[in-house]
């Protein structure tokens, strides 16, 4: 290899122009050959002495000026040929320096509308980025984005636009569109405007620290929560039946009071005022909940609202009043739950367990229990047994003496995926048959193994926070009395949940005990304990013996199952649905359909036409075909209030099936949930990164800590340009020129 001298390189690079974020480094040519330069240059003189023998004495004698030309003509052309032949490249290698740049966020979700520390928090945000982004040493080189439930890029003169509208704060968001950037700017710091509320997407913290850029946080509002109370959250089950009790919570909280104050926490359903109660508030921020009973009297979609307010001048002027309510939409049905009990033959488990369903007035128990030779006493078992049960619960079945038949019936029951099932083992189970129904369950099966044990309940993370065992008292299961077992292999299935595994004292076996699978339409729950009244005889009855109250752990959990278990979407031809039951106002409107044949197959030249009514108005529109039997349209600028929609699909001038549901437009979204600045994820987010966290009172610091900060300097950018010069047709030219020019003095001299 060989080099060009320094000073001939930055002649040559001075030479193009530069841009303003660019500033030359370092720059170096080498030229590569195929061979040693040494060999090169020894057949290229050699060249040059076959040219200065050729030309020693000439016919007619020349001039030597002129012999002197047609030597270096003769050189330059055998020279630059013998050259290619060694195939010389010529790189050039130019190192530039790209001036740090910085990425401002602003957080435009609705909770910047509140106020701040010294104004509103959009405005505080508006206020420090238009000085960093147009007056102050970084304007040349920052760029702005809004954040909320998506991100848009913002020019500087389009910051008083923003105007905190956004329903949801999606903070991770940032830095993923940090990590795009890093692919084409020298992005060296962010800054991010925000009240630190994320409430979804992924944990920002760990996004930030993946992408190795320092944040600099600026928190915008109080970390001490204001004076507030709101609606938190209101709780119940997605289905319910007429005239059966419901139970509806409700969780409030307040913040920032002085002193104690009463609270009036009231329910509605479209129909009016379902309760009120009283809550004792306390100073300082804390969690209430209350429960109201909700007795629905018509099918379809009810609406629960739950409001809370302040009753006595204790409370004073809250932050905000709109989070004092929150919705809940449940689905009524009409007819009485229907459950079908198939039992290996009498027992404790099968006694208790239908006088606890019986106890439930709205609860419709048809049982089949098995005598010998595998008849059942209550008569055949058919097709017709299954048509109207809305839950399977297996209890101590099959046995051996169950004929195949029998859970053939059974199979061909469950796979349609429309019967949830429950199966609760017994000491009388044939594993093996069993088997023949395991695609159902939420468990593989092992070799059958009768040695049985006594086991207790251990509630997992899982457990606790499940739907069913939410409901029941989870302190009173580390003290039930054991139940049996039997040492069978329980494996759950990879999309299985397991609620409860199995303890002999303290020691944890960690073998399932309560298993539940959801996949697809089909739900499914398997217990592999067996003995479950004795929780009620030795738990709950020793408990009432001392006068404790019962906690009717039993009961609660049978009822929680079954309810989870008939929490099922039936599936319709024909589904139309919103995206969502509560929007914003403001917030666009999603209406979805789903249309399919006979077979399931879904449909995609249909005709979805829909009907919404609401705010005064009826709004006949159609949904357009997305593909594989999809449809959709959004609605946009609704009024608040109360919406329903009907709607139907067509084929070829025959309906296929129609469908309904409502929505509300104006409720409260989670931005309201949390009022108060969130320091301390906003500091943890800054000093993972190597940035800094700042309020709104110490940002007059930010420009000059990020010049400052060791991370915010400029990087070095390589450009390799590599020329091939033995394949260059001006190579060959140069050399066909030296041959020309030589043939013409030859010619002029006499020599030819």
């Amino acid at each position: 290899m060989c080099n060009l001298p320094n000073w001939a390189a930055v002649w040559l690079l001075n030479s193009f122009p530069r841009t303003d974020t660019f500033a030359l480094f370092m720059n170096n040519f080498n030229i590569g050959l195929a061979a040693s330069p040494w060999i090169v240059l020894a057949i290229v003189l050699a060249a040059a002495g076959v040219a200065v023998y050729t030309y020693r004495s000439t016919l007619p004698p020349v001039a030597p000026a002129r012999r002197w030309t047609l030597i270096a003509l003769r050189t330059i052309g055998v020279g630059l040929l013998l050259l290619a032949l060694f195939q010389p490249v010529i790189s050039m290698l130019t190192v530039t320096a790209e001036e740090p740049e910085l990425l401002i966020a602003i957080d435009n979700s609705e909770s910047m509308g509140l106020p701040g520390l010294d104004s509103v928090r959009i405005g505080e945000a508006r206020s420090i980025a238009g000085t960093v982004a147009t007056a102050s040493e970084l304007a040349s080189r920052t760029s702005l984005i809004s954040i909320s439930d998506s991100i848009r890029s913002l020019p500087p003169d389009s910051l008083p636009r923003v105007g905190a509208t956004g329903a949801e704060s999606r903070l991770a968001a940032v830095f993923s569109a940090a990590a795009d950037t890093l692919r084409g700017k020298n992005l060296r710091a962010i800054l991010l405007l925000t009240d630190g509320r994320y409430n979804a997407g992924p944990n920002p913290i760990q996004e930030a620290q993946s992408l190795g850029v320092p944040v600099f946080a600026v928190g915008l509002g109080d970390s001490v929560e204001p004076r507030d109370i709101s609606v938190q959250q209101v709780f119940t089950n997605e289905i319910a039946y007429v005239d059966a009790e419901l139970p509806v919570e409700v969780r409030v909280r307040s913040a920032g009071l002085q002193s104690g104050g009463t609270l009036n926490v009231t329910l509605r359903d479209d129909a009016g005022v379902i309760g009120t109660q009283q809550l004792q508030a306390t100073a300082g921020a804390s969690d209430y909940t209350t429960t109201f009973t909700y007795r629905p009297r018509t099918p379809g979609t009810a609406k629960l609202t739950a409001t809370v307010d302040g009753a006595d001048a204790a409370i004073g002027t809250e932050l905000t009043p709109r989070n004092n309510s929150r919705s809940a939409f449940v689905k009524v049905k009409s007819n009485k739950r229907k459950y079908l009990l198939i039992a290996g033959g009498p027992n404790p488990d099968v006694a208790f367990l239908k006088r606890l369903l019986a106890e439930e007035k709205n609860i419709e128990v048809r049982s089949y229990i098995q005598k010998e030779r595998g008849e059942f006493l209550e008569g055949k078992l058919d097709a017709a047994a299954f048509r109207d049960a809305e839950a399977l619960v297996l209890v101590d079945f099959p046995t051996r003496e169950t004929a195949p038949a029998e859970l053939a019936t059974i199979r061909t029951a469950i796979a349609t995926g429309e019967l949830p099932l429950m199966v609760v083992m017994g000491s009388r189970v044939e594993v093996n048959g069993l088997k023949t129904l395991e695609s159902f369950l939420p468990v593989t099966l092992g070799i059958g193994r009768p040695t049985e044990l006594q086991v207790l309940p251990s509630v997992t993370d899982a457990g606790k926070n499940s739907a069913i065992l939410r409901g029941t008292n989870l302190e009173t299961w580390s003290t039930l009395p054991p139940i049996f077992t039997t040492e069978t292999a329980v494996q759950p299935k990879p999309e299985a949940e397991v609620l409860a595994t199995t303890r002999i004292g303290n020691t944890q076996l960690g073998e399932p005990l309560v298993v539940t699978r959801r996949l697809g339409r089909s739900r499914s729950i398997f217990v592999s304990g067996y003995g479950l009244y004795r929780w009620q005889l030795l738990g709950d009855g020793q408990r009432e013996v001392r006068g404790e109250q019962g906690a009717n752990v039993l009961g609660d959990f049978i009822n929680g199952s079954l309810r989870w278990l008939a929490t099922h979407e039936e599936q319709k031809q024909v589904r139309i649905v919103a995206s969502k039951p509560l929007y914003n106002l403001g917030e666009p409107v999603r209406l979805l359909g789903q249309v399919y044949d006979d077979s399931y197959a879904p449909i995609s030249d249909a005709q979805v036409e829909v009907n919404v009514s609401g705010g005064g108005r009826s709004l006949p529109i159609t949904l357009a075909g997305t593909g594989s039997g999809r449809y959709e349209a959004t609605l946009s600028n609704l009024p608040a209030g109360d919406y329903f929609f009907t709607g139907r699909a067509v084929v070829g001038g025959k309906e296929l099936g129609s469908d309904e549901g409502r929505f509300t437009i104006g409720e409260v979204g989670l931005e309201m949930l949390q009022t108060s600045m969130n320091a301390e994820l906003l500091r943890t987010l800054a000093e993972r990164t190597g940035g800094r966290f700042y309020t709104v009172r110490q940002a007059a610091q930010l420009v000059k800590d990020i010049l400052s900060h060791k991370g915010f300097a400029p990087r070095s950018i390589q450009h390799r340009a590599d020329h091939q010069l033995w394949n260059n047709l001006y190579l060959l030219l140069a050399a066909l020129s030296a041959f020309a020019v030589e043939w013409l003095l030859r010619k002029r001299s006499g020599m030819m």
